[in-house]
Parts: C-alpha cells; structure tokens; sequence
C-alpha cells in the first residue's frame, strides 16, 4: 500500500504541474466520498426535467423545470456553470425560451437543490401529429476539494438526456409513464409556505384580540353580577365568636388596668349581642372597612383571610327581650337555654351599665357578668367547631 501511495504522487514530485496534481487530489476526494456513501448517490451533480403538463400545443406556452443537484459539503464542493443555464442563454431547439426565473435554492444532507422555471413553446406546421424532444442539455462543472487548498479542478460536462413531449393526443413512444408529474415548483412551494405562515400569523392576532375581549367581557359581566347580588356573610360563625372573644377579653385587660369605664361596658355588651345573633343563627352586620375606618359605636374590628387580610367592622342587633322571646320558644336543648340564658343575663347587665340613668357602676357585677358572657360564647364556639363532641356532652347531660 505504501508503495501505491508513493507511485501516485511521484508523478506530482516529478515535475507535473499543480493543476494536474490539484485535479488528482480532488478526483480522489470524490472517490472517497463515493466510497464512504453506504449507498447514497454520490455523483457530482445530477439534473432531471419536470414539465407542468403533459400534452401541447403547438404555439401553446408551458414551463419546464429544470432541478439539478450538487454536492456541498465542507470537503467537496460542486460548483455548476450557472450563467449557462440562464433564461435568456437557454437554446433548446426546436423550443423557444420565452422567459423564466430561478426559485431558491434547497439544503438536504451533503447536496444543494437549485431550479430554474422557463417559459416554453413550439412554434412550426410540421410538428402535428409527432413526438418532440426537449434536446439534450450539457451543464458544465467543476469540482473544488479543500485537499487540493481550495483549487478547483478541470471543468467537467454533465448531460441531461431528452424529455419527449407529447402533440395533442400522441403518447412520446420513449415515454414510460402516461402519468403526468406534479407541476409544483420549489417557488411555488415558497410561495404557499409564505403565505401559510402571514394566515397563520395574522389568525393568531385576531384570536389573541378575540381573547383580550372575551376577558373584559367576562369582567364587566362579573363586576356587574357582583355589584346586584348582595354581600353574603364574609366571616363565618366560629370566626365571629372567636372575634367576640377576643373582644370580651380585651375588655377584661383593660378593667383589670383601669377599672369599669361606660365605653369598655358598651364594647362588652357589643361583642355579647354578636354571639348571641350567631348562638340563634340571625344575621350579623359585616362591612369591609376600606382604608381602615375607626369602629363607630357598637361595631368591633375583625380580620378576614388567610393571605390577604382584610378588616372587618362587624354589628349585631340582639336584645336580652329577643333573647327571652326565643327561650319561651322552645325547641332547644338543654346547653343551648343554658348559654342562651347567661348571654341574655350577662347583655341585660352590661346594658343597663352602658345606656342607664345610674352612672355609677359595680365592678363586682360587671365581672360576674363579663366572665359568665365569656363562659358562654367560648361553649358556643366549641359547638360550633366540634358539633359533634358538642352532641355527645349534651346528650349525656341530658341523661
């Protein structure tokens, strides 16, 4: 092998000249592409012609297409004559070349698709009834290798064969197929891909306004469903008797610290008419405060919300005498009088120290009545989160 290797460059060394060493070196490119293809075509270049019909006139224009293929890769580069190949330099005799234009060119694996599209026809009275051939065309090309440093070797010629045309009825008698081929061009192709994708785009801007509508409507509706309905019950019940809770506890801080002021006893009597509202399932008076009012006589501040927090000015209505109406109606169990009973007493007394002619109050009272109002709103707000242990202690209280 060594000695093969050193007979073939011995000529270069001997005096031949660089273009005829460069030519070898690039012919052995190809030879090696060829070889290491698995199958693949491996010619150079390779061309083929495509009419848009397969009948015609004489006189009557139609398109050939002609679509060549050449290797380009980084080692190996093909590089046709293109100038010959021209609208206006193409004879192909007994055809006229009336015009054309060249689609853009194609990349698949190691070659480079190029087309030209020509406007034909056949003009002449002694073509009816024959078979014409669109004649031979040779395409000259030559090869550049980066083996040979980028030198490009010896022009070579490659010969597209005829394309028999068929004349009015008369099938080409070197025809094999009576099937037309397809008349779409790599321009044509371009063109629909073009316009495919400004529909595409164009669609997909009138859905996304579509969709920006669809939302405002759907806001504007909402706004509007949300302003007629009227505000359910932001808190639920064990949230407001955890509130009031708070609230009577509060209280409690403060007459330890500074004694039984007429304010703290409204405050404490304010929280006992909201458990009691819930203690006998009537509405309970709840206002969003926005921009954080200060609570107006007979409200308490509860917080909403787990995330965002929101303040809560809460009322209620109950009176002792509404209280004693609903025990004289019966119908509850024995816990629920009994709580009942102590909110009604603990309301009464706080009631008469709010709002009473006497200003003077008793703090032994007072605190009797505010730890019996706590007592009771903490039981009530245990049956609440646990109906069910709630249940049970009752029924054996009962028993």
């Amino acid at each position: 092998m060594k000695q093969e290797r050193r007979s073939s460059v011995s000529p270069c060394l001997r005096g031949l000249s660089v273009w005829v060493c460069a030519a070898a070196l690039v012919g052995g490119t190809v030879a090696t592409l060829a070889a290491q293809s698995d199958g693949i075509e491996t010619d150079p270049i390779r061309c083929w012609w495509k009419t848009d019909r397969g009948a015609i006139r004489v006189g009557e224009r139609f398109t050939i297409a002609l679509t060549c293929g050449v290797i380009d890769t980084t080692e190996v580069k093909v590089i046709p004559t293109m100038t010959q190949l021209d609208p206006g330099a193409l004879q192909v005799p007994p055809f006229e070349v009336v015009g054309g234009k060249r689609g853009p060119d194609l990349t698949n694996g190691p070659r480079r698709y190029f087309q030209y599209e020509y406007s034909v026809r056949l003009i002449g009275e002694g073509f009816f009834g024959q078979d014409v051939n669109i004649p031979p065309l040779s395409v000259t090309y030559n090869i550049q290798s980066t083996a040979g440093q980028g030198s490009q070797g010896r022009d070579q010629t490659y010969i597209l064969p005829a394309m028999p045309m068929r004349l009015e009825s008369l099938v080409p008698r070197e025809a094999n197929d009576i099937r037309d081929a397809s008349p779409e061009t790599f321009s044509a192709i371009d063109a629909r891909r073009f316009r495919a994708t400004t529909a595409f785009t164009a669609a997909t801007v009138v859905f996304a306004f579509a969709g920006v509508l669809v939302v405002l409507s759907a806001i504007r509706v909402f706004g509007r469903v949300r302003q007629r309905k009227p505000r359910a019950t932001t808190l639920a019940p064990s949230a407001l008797l955890g509130g009031s809770m708070r609230a009577l506890r509060q209280v409690k801080s403060q007459v330890m610290r500074d004694g039984w002021t007429a304010p703290l006893a409204r405050r404490a009597s304010t929280a006992l008419r909201i458990a009691a509202a819930v203690a006998l399932d009537r509405r309970v008076a709840q206002e969003v405060a926005n921009g954080r009012p200060v609570e107006r006589d007979g409200q308490i501040a509860m917080a909403a919300g787990l995330v965002r927090r929101r303040r809560i000015l809460v009322s209620a209505a109950t009176t002792p005498s509404f209280i004693g109406r609903q025990l004289e109606n019966g119908h509850r169990g024995a816990v629920d009088r009994q709580m009942l009973e102590h909110l009604q007493t603990s309301l009464d007394t706080f009631a008469g120290a709010a709002y009473g002619r006497n200003g003077e109050l008793d703090r032994t009272t007072l605190d009797a009545a505010l730890d019996a109002g706590t007592d009771a709103v903490r039981r009530l707000r245990v049956r609440r989160m646990l109906p069910t242990v709630a249940l049970r202690k009752e029924q054996w209280a009962s028993s």
